[in-house]
């Protein structure tokens, strides 16, 4: 019990912290705004999702339903968590539904979900979220367990989550607004400080995030059944194997990402799909990414340290 109330904790302070940051940065903004002749208005939109997440984030923090969601480990929770995740997928889609409903103007839809957008905030939020839990799982399998293989493999999803954060705000330009240098944007497709927007990657990310939100789809669907990989056990019967496995219950997260990174890639269906619609299907693969790393962490909690000899 003691390791899910961590999880809840980390997880409500991330919003609280995050939140926190964007309320600044929108502050610094709307100041900002008034020197340079601009309109400070926008960054108003900014300031009010800061205080939503600080609201979510002290919400989620004392949420009875979220510890009896992640405490209780029974055939009658895995299929709440297994309803949880569908539901989540579908409240997601409609998200994007209501959205392309409400907003009518397509130009005005892409700055929502585009740089800077609430969207991309969402994302990073997740990422650096994620990258935050696979620390502590390597801290764990190091220091806890002794188990220094598992531990470097965290830390390396770990920083590789830290990275694509990073790059999610364009290190730090998507909040303060820095100039691109000039080298580096004659040779990005979105004039960022980013490395996956060169160009030379650019053509080719629709394509790559439909064939890996499909390769996840399938491995999650198609999980390893053969009862020696679903009783072995690592390291003298002290983690199953299956804890390392997404669940199948993933699945819906993973389905909307490859159904929407679809249309994007194939450019079909573009009066319902459009290009910045990829947004939505990143931001569902963060997210399952950082709900494993989550489930990851609390089932290492019952994990019991070698015995010394």
């Amino acid at each position: 019990m003691t390791r899910q109330k961590t999880v809840q904790r980390i997880c409500g302070q991330a919003l609280v912290w995050f939140g926190s940051a964007v309320l600044g940065v929108s502050l610094y903004k709307f100041i900002s705004a008034f020197w340079l002749d601009a309109s400070p208005w926008p960054e108003l939109q900014l300031g009010t999702a800061g205080l939503i997440l600080v609201a979510a984030g002290r919400i989620f923090r004392n949420s009875a339903f979220i510890t009896t969601l992640l405490s209780e480990n029974n055939p009658s929770a895995h299929a709440r968590r297994a309803l949880f995740m569908l539901a989540l997928s579908s409240f997601i889609i409609g998200c994007v539904v209501l959205l392309k409903l409400s907003v009518q103007d397509i130009y005005r839809y892409k700055r929502l979900l585009g740089e800077g957008g609430i969207l991309e905030y969402s994302q990073a939020l997740i990422l650096f979220t994620s990258a935050w839990i696979g620390w502590l799982i390597s801290k764990d399998f190091r220091q806890r367990l002794s188990m220094r293989l598992h531990s470097v493999v965290y830390a390396i999803i770990a920083f590789v989550m830290l990275l694509v954060g990073l790059e999610e705000i364009a290190w730090g330009q998507i909040l303060f607004g820095w100039k691109t240098p000039e080298n580096i944007a004659a040779v990005n497709a979105q004039n960022q400080t980013t490395l996956h927007n060169l160009e030379f990657f650019q053509n080719y990310l629709d394509l790559n995030l439909f064939l890996v939100s499909v390769m996840l789809l399938v491995l999650v669907l198609w999980r390893p059944s053969i009862r020696r990989m679903r009783t072995t056990i690592l390291d003298e019967g002290r983690i199953p194997n299956s804890n390392f496995f997404i669940p199948r219950y993933f699945w819906p997260l993973f389905f909307c990402a490859a159904f929407l990174s679809y249309f994007v890639a194939t450019e079909s269906g573009t009066e319902l799909v459009i290009n910045i619609d990829q947004e939505w299907a990143e931001f569902l693969l963060y997210l399952a990414a950082g709900l494993n790393l989550l489930r990851t962490y609390i089932l290492l909690g019952n994990a019991q340290p070698q015995p010394s000899h």
